[in-house]
């Protein structure tokens, strides 16, 4: 079986040791950076990447942008956007350029560990123009949850 391979992107070292443990625990082997080119670097060699969780703001590049490249290099990764900003405009450009998920932190964290645990998080083509994507398995109707430092609320969707 080959190993699945998670890429986590933070400039805050204690965030990125959390997901460091919270994916080793999901059974996925972690490559890790600390801004946009070194996440590239560290991915360079794989042929395929099943997972990334991206911070948003990053010290030489915003998550946007590398969630770009990562789309378009593997374009069956499941892109997670963890970040503190909450604002609507950042939440449609953060799917606008790719991501599956998109995670107000602190929140969310287990959710995203309890369903990689269960499987119903799979990598698969997404398109771009897509605004929201998500595979459950099997393929019923799931959610996605953004949770809010104030409300909760979830977002229904058809899963593909």
């Amino acid at each position: 079986m080959a190993d699945r391979v998670a890429l986590v992107v933070d400039d805050a070292p204690a965030n990125r040791e959390f997901l460091e443990r919270l994916l080793g625990q999901a059974q996925f082997t972690i490559r890790s950076a600390a801004n946009g080119q070194a996440a590239l670097a560290v991915i360079a060699d794989l042929d395929e990447l099943p997972l990334a969780l991206v911070d948003m703001k990053l010290p030489d590049m915003r998550g946007v942008q590398l969630t770009v490249e990562l789309r378009r290099r593997f374009p069956c990764c499941y892109i997670v956007i963890a970040t503190m900003y909450d604002d609507r405009t950042t939440i449609e450009e953060a799917f606008a350029s790719g991501c599956n998920i998109y995670l107000v932190k602190p929140y969310g964290f287990m959710e995203l560990f309890q369903r990689l645990m269960k499987g119903e998080i799979q990598p698969e083509p997404t398109r771009i123009d897509t605004p929201v994507r998500y595979r459950a398995n099997p393929p019923v109707q799931s959610s996605i949850t953004f949770i809010y430092p104030i409300m909760n609320f979830t977002l229904q969707v058809m899963a593909v």
